[in-house]
């Protein structure tokens, strides 16, 4: 392995660590997107953002690290990716809208 494979190896190893980061307090401190409105945004979306992001710019192996965590801690909840949950369908939107974003910045980047 090439030195700039390694250290993009490493800062993709960061972002899942930061992944992990952003994803303890979510879980476990009792913050509550639902009494803030935000009950439609799900761990994925943010990964999906993170995607997004890690596509646009050159140290995007940290957002890659921390968007595919996002997206894989979302099987873990009761209701993954917002299945049979009372906010389905805006999750669902919410989502397509993301992975369209995401298609395209692929096809055009």
């Amino acid at each position: 392995m090439k030195m700039s494979q390694i250290s993009l190896f490493f800062r993709f190893l960061l972002g899942l660590a930061l992944g992990a980061a952003l994803d303890y307090p979510w879980r476990k401190t009792g913050i509550s997107k639902y009494e803030r409105g935000l009950e439609a945004l799900e761990h994925y979306h943010w990964g999906l953002v993170s995607l997004i992001v890690a596509k646009l710019f050159d140290f995007g192996a940290i957002y890659a690290g921390a968007g595919l965590y996002l997206i894989l801690v979302e099987l873990t909840q009761k209701h993954p990716f917002a299945i049979k949950s009372d906010h389905d369908l805006p999750s669902t939107i919410i989502g397509l809208i993301l992975v369209t974003i995401l298609i395209f910045t692929f096809i055009i980047l």
